[in-house]
């Protein structure tokens, strides 16, 4: 859903770039803002983070806009 085989490779690649700098800056934001409210559990607060983050962008690369007739 993500890719499909009609894209071409740079429109793949550039898609794969988008996505993965999306889950790396979520994933930033999320780890600094919860891991000040829970100190002691950093690996616990980063997999939160890294799960939320892939979550989030894909449901945002996986929207498809509406076509208008």
């Amino acid at each position: 859903m993500l890719l499909n085989d009609s894209m071409s490779n740079l429109d793949k690649a550039m898609k794969i770039a988008g996505f993965s700098g999306m889950v790396i800056s979520i994933t930033l934001a999320l780890y600094l803002i919860f891991s000040v409210s829970a100190p002691q559990a950093k690996t616990a607060v980063f997999l939160f983070s890294l799960g939320s983050a892939v979550a989030l962008s894909y449901l945002s690369f996986a929207i498809k806009p509406k076509s208008r007739k």
